[in-house]
């Protein structure tokens, strides 16, 4: 089964992308009766991600990035990679569950899915660029981890 953690805080404008993100692909993978894909609404609780996570499964982590690139891109990177993400990474949390996972569960497999934000500010609503881009943004992650799921599990 492929894991998806969507991680952010929805209070903080497009910090909650990650979660705006999850909720939907959760909705379609329920709809769609996609067993292979079980969908996690983490927010900031970082321990609960933790939880359900086991050794040797396939995950893959939603959240926002802020690299200084154009708002809106996705990065995609195997976990194995992100090791000189975490050493500077930037975000609103004090810690990560991408780098709880890179130090308590290294025999985890999977991805971390970005997407580079525009504003971090008091709001329930994403910044204007995000919100434009949202529907292309949704489906490419959403096709990403549809083709995932398809590799592992032969679908």
């Amino acid at each position: 089964m492929v894991k998806v953690f969507g991680i952010g805080n929805i209070l903080l404008k497009d910090d909650g992308i990650g979660v705006r993100l999850a909720r939907n692909i959760k909705r379609r993978v329920d709809k769609d009766n996609i067993n292979e894909i079980e969908v996690f609404i983490g927010e900031t609780d970082y321990l609960y991600c933790l939880e359900n996570i086991n050794d040797d499964e396939f995950i893959i982590i939603l959240d926002s990035t802020y690299f200084g690139i154009n708002p809106g891109k996705i990065t995609f990177k195997k976990l194995e990679e992100c090791d000189k993400l975490i050493s500077k990474e930037i975000t609103a949390h004090e810690t990560s569950l991408l780098s709880l996972v890179r130090l308590e569960k290294t025999n985890v497999n999977g991805y971390f899915i970005g997407i580079e934000i525009d504003s971090i500010e008091y709001s329930l609503e994403l910044s204007n660029i995000l919100q434009k881009r949202f529907n292309s943004i949704y489906d490419e992650v959403y096709e990403f981890i549809v083709k995932i799921a398809k590799e592992l599990y032969f679908l």
